[in-house]
């Protein structure tokens, strides 16, 4: 890894899907090509086993009538007395939910030396996760689908497989708020072919040339990429990413987006006494480069090219 990497760290994919989409075998295909992967189920499991500081809070919370013979937890037990009322489910998540993040946040700390770190997120769009990552990738599977394999492959019944597949999010909603869509609905070797060129047409891109600070070649969008809808959606996720990191940054400012002739433009206004290397910092972190003050339009202002290829965008900041 490269001082410039480590500075800026790994690039942060989220995967998603809905349930039966296929996520475990992109998550594999990413492992394939030496990312790492922090799965959020793997972690709620974790986190709840004999010893565990949760597994006790749930207990004295919920009884240890939630608990096996053999003093593991008994889910579902668990989900009898936390789904009983909006109270106990509340309950239920303020144990659980700290308890996730601070053991994914460690996770990823000792994954820092990576170059792309993968968090395989089953409700990434429902939890409005999208801004943490510099990517979210979508496993896009029809619901028609997925209710065949559940049904057969995993032997549900249907009404409880159509009833998992509707808790969660629409498949619009997921396509919304993702910058990337593996389609999944047909074999795994076409779908091994799609990861590929998605890696290597703009994850490894994306992730090098964030590390060198260059801008990247925009490649060409796809046609369902280049609607106003989809335009719109692309900036909101853009500036999102902005306004957190600079939130993190202690930074001051507000982002407005808009279609541009080259790629969604991004006006990024600062408060005076943010100094110009902490938003240069920023914008380095969230995937954007400075453009060669001769490419740039207007003297007053500093203009940055973002790093994925797959979506051009610039951001004007005065």
């Amino acid at each position: 890894m490269t001082d410039s990497q480590r500075a800026l760290g790994p690039l942060l994919i989220g995967l998603t899907g809905g349930i039966g989409a296929g996520k475990s075998t992109v998550a594999s295909l990413f492992r394939s090509r030496g990312a790492a992967v922090v799965d959020a189920d793997a972690i709620a499991r974790e986190v709840v086993e004999p010893g565990e500081p949760a597994l006790l809070a749930l207990t004295e919370e919920f009884g240890d009538g939630i608990l096996t013979e053999a003093g593991e937890l008994d889910r579902a037990a668990l989900a009898t007395a936390a789904f009983a009322s909006a109270d106990r489910t509340a309950a239920l998540n303020a144990i659980m939910h700290p308890a996730i993040g601070d053991r994914t946040h460690a996770r990823m700390a000792e994954l820092a030396d990576h170059g792309v770190v993968v968090h395989d997120v089953p409700l990434l769009v429902e939890n409005g996760m999208t801004a943490r990552y510099h990517l979210s990738v979508l496993v896009d599977v029809s619901e028609d689908i997925r209710l065949e394999r559940l049904t057969t492959s995993r032997g549900l019944d249907r009404e409880d497989a159509l009833r998992r597949i509707r808790a969660q999010a629409a498949d619009e909603q997921r396509r919304r708020a993702c910058d990337a869509i593996l389609d999944n609905s047909t074999t795994e070797q076409q779908l091994e072919a799609r990861f590929s060129t998605l890696w290597e047409e703009r994850i490894e891109p994306f992730r090098r040339h964030r590390a060198a600070g260059t801008p990247a070649q925009p490649s060409e969008l796809a046609a369902g990429e280049t609607s106003s809808e989809a335009q719109e959606a692309a900036g909101a996720r853009l500036v999102a990413r902005i306004e957190r990191a600079a939130s993190a940054a202690g930074m001051t400012c507000t982002a407005t987006h808009e279609p541009g002739p080259q790629g969604v433009e991004i006006a990024l206004s600062v408060v005076d006494g943010d100094t110009a290397s902490r938003v240069r910092s920023v914008l380095a972190d969230v995937g954007f480069a400075p453009v060669a003050e001769d490419a740039a339009p207007h003297a007053a202002t500093e203009r940055y090219a973002h790093t994925d290829p797959g979506r051009p965008a610039f951001v004007s900041v005065s």
